[in-house]
């Protein structure tokens, strides 16, 4: 029975009529979040210095890279003077990779901003809250770091801060060391799932100016962003979820069959003597 209702919901799924595939497309119907990131990027005066704080790990980074992607381009049509830093060695290596990509894109020719990378500061929280004054290394050079070290040095210089998060540091981390120390510093983030609980109280409280923090608002996000890394209006294909259906059927099938032959199978005939 278990196999048969799975197939019938699969297969119901499958034969959905035309113009129901809204149900099975990835991104969220719910664009509260989304047109929130989207309307504090488009507040941005043009050229404005944006701090991204890149800490997300490894293992929840696929979940939310279409976001950080899109995140960029978003940026560099309002122009800004993007500042990419990191307070943790895995954000930092998915720094590199990213700054890596943007580079490559560059060389292709395609029209994509140039961040300043400002490199690892050590320290995690301490390193942080040290950042509020300085953090532009003295190897840094170009017009943006000059900018902001006329600014000050340190985050207090950037009109806008989006916090990429994962797990050792992130955008908690931000909001209670950063937050007070610079309460009039915009702040956004971009989380993993599993942060969402944590992170939806502060973007209640103002404290966070936007946030998206599941895979459907970040996917919602890259689909609204003109070049965002993401499928635009495309629903599940049909074929791959019915080689799915008949390969989950099959598995349950040949389950249940075993399951009902132990159940049938004579008992075995005591040895003599025992």
């Amino acid at each position: 029975m278990p196999a048969i209702g799975l197939f019938v919901l699969l297969a119901a799924a499958i034969l959905l009529p035309k113009g129901s595939e809204g149900a099975l497309r990835m991104a969220s119907p719910d664009r509260t979040r989304v047109d929130q990131m989207r309307s504090l990027v488009a507040g941005l005066d043009k050229g404005a210095f944006v701090l991204v704080d890149f800490d997300p790990d490894i293992g929840t980074y696929p979940e939310i890279r279409g976001a950080v992607r899109a995140l960029f381009d978003d940026l560099a049509a309002r122009d800004a003077s993007v500042a990419v830093v990191s307070f943790t060695p895995e954000g930092r290596a998915l720094a590199v990779a990213e700054l890596a990509r943007l580079e490559r894109l560059r060389a292709a020719g395609a029209g994509i901003l140039q961040p300043l990378d400002l490199g690892f500061v050590a320290g995690s929280e301490a390193g942080l809250v040290r950042a509020v004054e300085i953090m532009v290394p003295a190897s840094a050079s170009g017009p943006i770091a000059d900018s902001v070290r006329a600014g000050g040095g340190g985050i207090g210089a950037f009109a806008l801060a989006v916090i990429v998060s994962g797990g050792d540091l992130g955008a908690r981390s931000w909001v209670e060391q950063v937050g007070p120390r610079l309460p009039d510093l915009p702040m956004a983030a971009i989380a993993p799932t599993f942060l969402e609980p944590e992170l939806a109280p502060y973007l209640r409280s103002g404290q966070l100016r936007a946030l998206l923090a599941t895979l459907r608002e970040g996917t919602a996000y890259a689909e609204s962003v003109p070049g965002g890394d993401a499928p635009r209006d495309r629903p599940i294909a049909p074929l791959p979820m019915l080689v799915g259906m008949l390969v989950a059927l099959g598995a349950l099938a040949a389950a249940a069959f075993a399951g009902a032959a132990g159940q049938m199978s004579p008992p075995a005939a005591p040895e003599r003597g025992a």
